[in-house]
C-alpha cells in the first residue's frame, strides 16, 4: 500500500486538456490511493481553465484543493503554491498530460 501523498498540478490556460487530466488523476487516486490529495493550482489563466477545474473537482471522492494565483507568476511559483498547501507527508507534482485538441 502506498503512503498518503499530495499531487499538485499547476496549470495556465489549459482549458483544452485540464478537465481530462484532472478526471484521470481523480479516477486513479480514488482507486489506488484513496488517502491521497489532489491540488490544482490555476496560475492566472485567462481562458476557462478555472471553471473547468471547479466543475471537474465537484463530487471528488478524495480530498482536493483548488488554488489560484493572480496574476500569473510562472510554473515554479504555481508548483510551490501547491506543494506548500499539501497536507500529506509526501508531495508530488505533475503537468497536464493529455494532448491539446
Amino acid at each position: 500500500m502506498l503512503p498518503p501523498f499530495s499531487v499538485a498540478i499547476p496549470c495556465y490556460n489549459e482549458a483544452a486538456r485540464i478537465g481530462e487530466t484532472v478526471r484521470a488523476t481523480l479516477d486513479y487516486l480514488s482507486a489506488e490511493c484513496p488517502d491521497a490529495e489532489l491540488i490544482v493550482v490555476n496560475d492566472g489563466s485567462t481562458d476557462e481553465t478555472s471553471a473547468i477545474v471547479r466543475e471537474t473537482l465537484a463530487g471528488a471522492k478524495i480530498h482536493t484543493q483548488f488554488l489560484e494565483n493572480f496574476p500569473n507568476r510562472g510554473k515554479g511559483a504555481a508548483v510551490r503554491t501547491g506543494l506548500l498547501a499539501a497536507t500529506k507527508p509526501v508531495g508530488l507534482f505533475s503537468m497536464p498530460i493529455f494532448p491539446r485538441r
